[in-house]
């Protein structure tokens, strides 16, 4: 989706200054430095250390994490091999005294990314992890960073987690963004990044829009050199989902033909428990919890086609997959990522990207949950650079928009499609936001925050259980 260009760099600027970030210029902020000892080579892609050293150059993620497994994430400075070692006790992680994963190859064909799965994990436990690098001799070792196992799927228990998308088109809007910060110190157990994670259509400091998979890669780097955005990776566990800036903008369907460049570099710079081109899936935490991630990209048919049921924004596979999931599971609360929302309306004729232009599929999918008696169904959303609370008095369902993080905010609203009888409870423009959800498992209730960028609540709603 292109966006508007109003910039708010100055409200960032003084963001920053209270959190103790320095900026010089309009420049973004150095790589951060870990367990080198000096100056990190930050060449370009596919280009190997020039050096017998290695190090750790966008610091370390822990992605769909399950009660029993999770997924690291490291890239290095060159050629070498990844190790992981982990367990419960921090202090025993950092002097090495602690369980080791198996080794993986850091090659120039994955970027010397390393993708390191940990199994056997206890649920419900907090677990820490430092990642060691390794190449002829010279050694390199993260921070000591950390993620929560959810709970067995009987076991019941509160949880909170946060979601958020668009991190800025152009890089007009450069890291660090500062929802990131506010994010990472609401401690949340898990945070849902919603699409748009880099703006690869986009002219930006590395070059221009991103026609290869290196140049993919170097769109996500300079994403990830944002120091809110590794620390929040660091210590809270990531479910990434895509939506069209991974690729090119308003993309659909498997005819695009950057779309599997995009797709491979998504999966390189996100830990995803899926793959290699699959991007749907489903996290559960304890009985509570069940988080539905949609793909509404690589699958979709084309936005212009009427409307009817030859026509699909997740592909046949995909629409069965979410229609038996949500029918058939048992959490209390049933929560949809999907990058596109419901009922708004963002152009006139076609209308872009978005449900509205695929209400047959959507309208089979209610009716079927409806005759399986699903409750408590709530959909997560961004993309649009607002903040809105929906309801949908006539399904007994909610939708929440939550965004944007880094990208220019919008500063007029859009109607909504009177299909399915949504009522509006809040609309917040002009601003850069974010969402948090808590669900309190004795009480029965669902709160959720739609919050500025500083983590001020603008918005809140208390959903009980039915």
């Amino acid at each position: 989706m292109e966006e508007e260009t109003e910039g708010s760099d100055l409200d960032r600027r003084t963001f920053l200054k209270g959190a103790g970030v320095v900026l010089v210029g309009s420049a973004a902020p150095p790589f951060l430095r870990q367990g080198t000892g000096r100056p990190e080579w930050s060449g370009g892609a596919g280009r190997a250390k020039p050096d017998a050293s290695i190090a750790v150059t966008h610091g370390v993620a822990v992605g769909d994490v399950s009660a029993e497994r999770a997924l690291i994430w490291c890239r290095g400075s060159g050629e070498g091999r990844m190790q992981v070692l982990y367990g419960g006790d921090a202090g025993r992680v950092a002097a090495a005294r602690s369980r080791h994963s198996r080794s993986v190859p850091l090659t120039a064909e994955r970027d010397f990314i390393g993708q390191v799965q940990l199994e056997g994990l206890e649920p419900g436990r907090r677990h820490h992890y430092r990642v060691l690098l390794k190449d002829r001799g010279a050694r390199a070792t993260s921070v000591v960073a950390s993620f929560t196992t959810p709970p067995p799927p009987d076991q019941a228990a509160s949880v909170r987690f946060a979601w958020g998308g668009d991190t800025g088109q152009g890089m007009a809007n450069r890291p660090p963004f500062p929802a990131f910060a506010s994010i990472a110190g609401e401690s949340p157990a898990f945070f849902v990044f919603n699409g748009d994670t880099i703006y690869a259509d986009s002219t930006t400091p590395v070059g221009g829009a991103a026609t290869t998979v290196p140049q993919y890669w170097a769109k996500y780097k300079e994403n990830r050199v944002d120091p809110f955005l590794q620390r929040l990776l660091a210590t809270t566990p990531v479910v990434a989902n895509w939506d069209d800036h991974e690729v090119t903008n308003d993309f659909r369907g498997p005819t695009e033909p950057l779309m599997p460049l995009g797709n491979r570099a998504f999966h390189d710079y996100w830990p995803l428990s899926v793959g290699p081109e699959r991007i749907y899936r489903s996290l559960r935490w304890g009985r509570e919890l069940e988080v539905f991630v949609l793909d509404t990209r690589q699958y979709a048919d084309p936005l212009e086609a009427p409307d009817g049921p030859a026509k699909s924004l997740l592909g046949e596979e995909q629409r069965a997959w979410l229609a038996r999931g949500v029918a058939a599971s048992d959490a209390t609360w049933k929560v949809v990522v999907t990058s596109s929302p419901l009922s708004i309306i963002r152009s006139d004729d076609p209308h872009q990207d978005d449900w509205v232009a695929y209400e047959h599929e959507l309208g089979t999918l209610l009716s079927g949950w409806r005759s399986a008696g699903v409750r408590n169904l709530v959909w997560l959303t961004c993309d649009v650079h607002w903040a809105q609370s929906i309801s949908y008095p006539d399904w007994a369902m909610w939708e929440f928009v939550g965004c944007p993080i880094g990208a220019n905010p919008r500063r007029a609203p859009r109607p909504l499609s009177p299909t399915f009888g949504p009522r509006e409870r809040f609309l917040g423009l002009r601003q850069r936001y974010y969402g948090s959800v808590g669900i309190d498992a004795p009480a029965r209730t669902m709160t959720v925050d739609l919050k500025l960028q500083d983590g001020t609540v603008v918005h809140r709603e208390v959903i009980g259980a039915a």
